[in-house]
C-alpha cells in the first residue's frame, strides 16, 4: 500500500499560510492561532474581520443604482405598474431562476394581479427564453417582460423584430458576449461593459433582490401607491439565500450577509414552501447552508430534470397550503426517481470506464440514457477519477451530452476547438461545464482529438489531492473549538468548511448504521468519549478498514460538527478520507 496515498487514492496537502500573518491576527483579535489560520485562508484579515464574524446586511447595504440600466429598468417597471400593464416573467428552471421568479412575482403582486410567469421546458427547449414563450407572451398582450437568470445571450428570441412590441428587462448574472441584446434594460453585474465590481459574485436572485430594493426606494420617494402597505423586502431573504447557495457562487462580502440572514429566516419557518421541503426530507436540526445545497436544492431542480419545469417556481410563489403540500410532495418523489435514474446510469458508466482507465479523460455513452441527469453523472465521475468527463445519450445516431472538468483544465475552450474542427454538431459552456451535440459516426475522431489534447497536460494535473486547513489532536476537539468553528458559518464556495488532519487516531469501537454508515468511538487523553461518522462507507475500502479497527492505526481527514443526535450536542468528526498506518 502506498502510504503517501489515502484509501480514496488521494494525496493530502496542508494549506500554507505565512505564520507572521497568523500571529498578527491572533494577537490583534485575541484569538487562537489555529482560528486565525482558518480565517486568513478564507481571506479574512483585520480590516474585514468584524464584518465576517458578524455579517449584517443592514450594516453593509448594497446600492442597486451602481449597476448599469438599473435606474431605467426601475422607471419602466413603475410606469407599467401605474398603467396597470400586463407584466410577464420568463425565468430559468433551476433554483436560482425559480427563487428569482418567486421574489419578483411576490413583490409585484402587492401592486398588480396582471402577472404571467412562464418557464422553458428543460429537455425539449433548453435554457433561456425561446420563440414559443415569446409568442405566448405576445398573444397574452404582455407589454413588459422580465427575463430572470437568463436573457443576456438570448439574441434568437427576445431580440427578434416580431417581439418589438414587448419591452424586455433582463435581470441576469451570466457572463455576456461583447454585445448585448437590443432590449430596454440589461441589469447584469457580469455584462461586458459593467465597471462596478461589487456584485460580480451575485446569483441572479440577488440581482433581482437589488432591483426590488431600488424599486421600493423609488416607489417610497415618489410617494406612489400610498394606499398599499409597503412590502417587507427582508422577508424575501430566505429565498435569496436558497438561490445563492444552490447556484454555487462565492459566499463572501454581501453574499455572506444575505445567506446568514436568509438562514435565520429559514430557521424561523416563515416560508411555508421551504419548511415543507425540509420537513419532507426529515431535517430535524436547524438547517445549515449544506442542507439547503444538498437536500432542498436537488428537489427544486429535480422537476426540470425529469418532469414539469414550472413546478418549482409554482411552489415557491404559492401561499396556498394545499398546493404547497401537493407540489412539495411531488418534488420529493420526483427527486427520489431522479436519484434512481442517476444511480443506474452512473453504475453503467463505471462498467464502461473499467476498460478506459489509462486515458487522461473519460467518455461514456449509451442509447436513451435520461438527458436530465447526464451533468450530475459526469460530476460524480470527475469526483471519483479526477479526469475531464463527457457523458452522452444517443437517440439513433444523435448524441446529447454533458462535460465536466477538473480545476486546471478549461473544457469550454476545448469544446470550441472541437466545434471549429467540425467534430461536433454544437456545443458550448464554460471552463468547468459544457453541453454538446455530436454525431455517433464522429466518436472515433473526437476520441483521437481528445487523446492528443489531454496528453499535452502533465500527469500531475490528474492526481487526486485533498487540502486540509490544519493538523489537530483529539484533545482539541471540544465545545469551545466547535463554538469557534460555528463562527465560520455559513459555508459554501469561497468559504469552505474547514478540513482537519488527525494523526494516529486509536479507535475503541465501531458501529454499523443501517448497513450504510460507520460510527467510530475514540477517546481524548483525559478519557472523554468522542464519536465520528463515515457516511456511505459500508462495502468501500474505507469501510472495510474501519471495521478492522483493532488491527490498525489511522490518520483521518475530517471536518468537525455538532452531534445533533446527542443530548449535550458534543462535537463529532465527519470522516472524509483515511490513511492506514501499519
Amino acid at each position: 500500500m502506498n502510504i503517501e496515498k489515502s484509501l480514496s487514492d488521494n494525496f493530502w496537502a496542508e494549506k500554507q499560510i505565512d505564520f507572521k500573518h497568523i500571529q498578527a491576527l491572533s494577537q490583534k483579535k485575541s484569538i487562537s492561532e489555529i482560528f486565525s489560520k482558518l480565517l486568513i485562508s478564507r481571506g479574512v484579515f483585520e480590516d474585514n474581520y468584524d464584518n465576517y464574524i458578524n455579517p449584517n446586511l443592514l450594516n453593509n447595504l448594497p446600492d442597486p443604482f451602481e449597476l448599469k440600466d438599473m435606474k431605467k429598468g426601475i422607471e419602466r417597471c413603475i410606469e407599467a405598474l401605474k398603467n396597470n400593464e400586463k407584466i410577464g416573467i420568463i425565468a430559468d428552471y433551476d433554483v436560482d431562476g425559480s427563487t428569482s421568479a418567486s421574489i419578483l412575482y411576490k413583490f409585484l403582486n402587492n401592486y398588480t394581479n396582471n402577472l404571467v410567469c412562464k418557464i422553458p421546458h428543460r429537455l425539449s427547449e433548453g435554457y433561456g427564453p425561446n420563440v414559443r414563450l415569446m409568442n405566448e407572451m405576445l398573444n397574452e398582450k404582455i407589454t413588459l417582460l422580465f427575463t430572470l437568470d437568463c436573457g443576456t445571450s438570448a439574441f434568437n428570441s427576445i431580440d427578434l423584430p416580431d417581439f418589438r412590441s414587448i419591452e424586455v428587462i433582463v435581470i441576469d448574472h451570466h457572463l455576456s458576449e461583447f454585445k448585448l441584446p437590443k432590449v430596454h434594460s440589461v441589469i447584469n453585474p457580469n455584462r461586458f461593459d459593467e465597471s462596478n465590481n461589487n456584485y460580480k459574485d451575485f446569483a441572479a436572485v440577488a440581482v433581482t433582490f437589488l432591483f426590488l430594493m431600488g424599486l421600493r426606494k423609488q416607489i417610497r420617494e415618489l410617494k406612489l401607491f400610498s394606499n398599499i402597505k409597503e412590502p417587507n423586502l427582508m422577508s424575501h431573504l430566505d429565498l435569496v439565500a436558497v438561490g445563492t447557495i444552490c447556484d454555487i457562487v462565492n459566499i463572501n462580502n454581501y453574499n455572506r450577509s444575505i445567506v446568514s440572514k436568509g438562514l435565520e429566516l429559514i430557521r424561523s419557518r416563515k416560508n411555508k414552501s421551504i419548511s415543507k421541503i425540509l420537513d419532507n426530507s426529515n431535517i430535524s436540526h436547524e438547517p445549515l447552508a449544506k442542507d439547503i445545497g444538498f437536500v432542498l436544492g436537488p428537489q427544486i431542480n429535480a422537476a426540470s430534470r425529469i418532469d414539469d419545469s414550472s413546478l418549482s417556481s409554482k411552489l415557491l410563489i404559492s401561499n396556498d397550503d394545499s398546493e404547497i403540500e401537493t407540489i412539495s410532495r411531488k418534488l420529493f418523489l420526483i427527486n427520489e426517481k431522479r436519484k434512481l435514474i442517476e444511480q443506474n446510469i452512473f453504475n453503467e458508466a463505471i462498467e464502461q470506464i473499467k476498460d478506459k482507465e489509462n486515458k487522461k479523460f473519460i467518455i461514456v455513452y449509451k442509447e436513451n440514457w435520461h438527458q436530465g441527469v447526464l451533468g450530475i453523472v459526469a460530476s460524480k465521475i470527475v469526483a471519483l477519477y479526477n479526469k475531464p468527463t463527457f457523458v452522452f445519450s444517443f437517440i439513433n445516431n444523435v448524441g446529447s451530452g454533458s462535460g465536466r472538468s477538473i480545476d486546471q483544465i478549461d473544457i469550454g475552450s476545448i469544446v470550441l476547438e472541437l466545434k471549429a474542427n467540425n467534430l461536433i454538431e454544437d456545443g458550448g459552456g464554460h471552463k468547468m461545464a459544457v453541453g454538446l451535440k455530436i454525431n455517433k459516426k464522429k466518436l472515433d475522431k473526437i476520441d483521437e482529438f481528445l487523446v492528443k489534447k489531454f496528453d499535452s497536460y502533465h500527469d500531475n494535473f490528474f492526481e487526486k489531492k485533498m487540502f486540509y486547513d490544519s493538523e489537530i489532536s483529539v484533545n482539541q476537539i471540544n465545545k469551545y473549538f466547535l463554538d469557534n468553528l460555528e463562527l465560520l458559518e455559513p459555508h459554501g464556495k469561497g468559504n469552505e468548511e474547514p478540513q482537519f488532519l488527525i494523526k494516529d487516531i486509536v479507535i475503541d469501537q465501531v458501529k454499523n448504521i443501517k448497513n450504510k454508515h460507520i460510527l467510530i468511538f475514540f477517546k481524548n487523553d483525559v478519557g472523554e468519549n468522542l464519536k465520528g461518522i463515515s457516511f456511505n462507507s459500508m462495502n468501500t475500502l474505507i469501510g472495510d478498514y474501519l471495521l478492522k479497527f483493532n488491527k490498525f492505526k489511522f490518520h483521518i481527514l475530517c471536518s468537525i460538527k455538532k452531534d445533533n443526535f446527542s443530548s449535550n450536542q458534543m462535537p463529532q468528526i465527519l470522516i472524509h478520507d483515511v490513511k492506514v498506518i501499519n
